[in-house]
């Protein structure tokens, strides 16, 4: 079982939440907090195992931003790219444990394109059809799309679901993705029976326009799957566009 020291700000209202490490913290998560800024959204970056100079920056770029971005930290946790890739959902119930009111959970190396209006729903996932080809874990991983999860207040035993599931199994690539499915599988096999779980009415679907991993204009998410985050030249344009802005702070200050 994942066993963690957790520490830091606690958001409020309704926020985006990213988790990173130290090295994403300072290669996605700084443009991620520009774009963000740009779209009119709060921030909140969990970030595992930072660097000291990492809650400094953090300060720095909150205070040219004119959203709230907020930050937490944790130590304990594996070191290893699944954990990474699940942290997000394993810590997702804290926050709504304290203040936040709706959660919309992006990958850090994502990119808001515009303005986030948060669903008229409980739960939002981006449902699909697996991935041609796929069979076993990865074909039922692949129900899910995880870049974009919804949590509210009124979804918390959800989250708690997921969190749980994550937190008591051995962490293997796909696993946030087969959670969040089988967790949405519990709520859909109520339907039309006296256990019919509200949430599963209730349940926004997103979809491309929602988030795109081809960096289409007019989608409000690009999400840099794979090495696209450091071969796609629109994707990476966009992204030292939003860090030169942050590489330009001193300037900016000195002027003013």
């Amino acid at each position: 079982m994942v066993s963690l020291q957790f520490s830091g700000q606690f958001p409020s209202g309704n926020i985006i939440l990213a988790s990173c490490d130290s090295k994403y913290f300072n290669e996605f998560g700084i443009p991620l907090a520009y774009s963000c800024n740009e779209a009119g959204n709060n921030l909140h970056l969990h970030v595992m195992d930072p660097e000291p100079m990492d809650y400094a920056t953090a300060s720095l770029v909150n205070s040219d931003l004119d959203i709230e971005l907020t930050m937490s930290s944790e130590t304990g946790g594996p070191k290893t790219r699944e954990y990474y890739s699940c942290n997000r959902f394993i810590v997702a119930p804290h926050f709504i444990r304290n203040g936040v009111n709706k959660l919309l959970i992006i990958d850090t190396d994502c990119l808001v394109m515009k303005h986030l209006e948060f669903p008229d729903a409980k739960l939002g996932l981006f449902l699909r059809d697996p991935i041609p080809g796929t069979v076993g874990w990865e074909n039922e991983g692949t129900h899910v799309a995880a870049g974009i999860v919804y949590y509210t207040r009124e979804s918390l035993t959800f989250a708690d679901e997921v969190s749980t599931t994550l937190r008591n199994n051995k962490l293997v690539w796909f696993i946030d993705q087969v959670a969040l499915w089988r967790a949405y599988q519990v709520l859909s096999s109520r339907h039309g029976t006296m256990f019919a779980d509200p949430l599963y009415e209730e349940c926004h679907v997103f979809g491309s326009n929602d988030m795109d991993w081809e960096f289409i204009d007019g989608t409000n998410i690009w999400t840099g799957k794979g090495p696209r985050k450091y071969t796609n030249e629109t994707y990476c344009n966009k992204q030292s566009y939003y860090m030169d802005m942050f590489l330009g702070i001193d300037k900016r200050f000195w002027i003013k």
